[in-house]
């Protein structure tokens, strides 16, 4: 069974874009701090696992957190997983590819892109 991915526009506390990754019984989750684009480092937090609800949620978030608004999903499958996390991506019609970059003093990055870019 292919996992799944979802990339959210979230407006709370800030706009930002949530990107999830279906991880078993929750999804993995970190927020981009900028639009999602192809070939371009965006910053990002490593945020607490999210329900897997969010995967195909769009509307207002619970205890007044704003909203959401799904902006691309579909499947992935995990390509490497050592020193960078990448993934190839199935339903964006902009990107293929994703990776994590992990650049140390907490701080990560993730790129999109057409092809693998390590």
């Amino acid at each position: 069974m292919a996992q799944r991915f979802t990339i959210l526009l979230h407006d709370y506390p800030y706009w930002h874009w949530d990107f999830l990754l279906e991880h078993g019984d929750h999804a993995l989750c970190w927020r981009l701090l900028r639009q999602p684009c192809c070939d371009e480092p965006i910053a990002t937090e490593q945020l607490p696992p999210h329900r897997l609800l969010y995967l195909d949620y769009a509307g207002p978030v619970s205890h007044d957190r704003g909203t959401v608004t799904c902006i691309g999903s579909g499947t992935f499958e995990i390509m490497a997983s050592e020193a960078v996390l990448s993934i190839h991506l199935n339903g964006l019609t902009w990107a293929r590819h994703a990776a994590l970059f992990d650049v140390g003093q907490s701080r990560s990055f993730w790129r999109f892109g057409v092809i693998p870019q390590l």
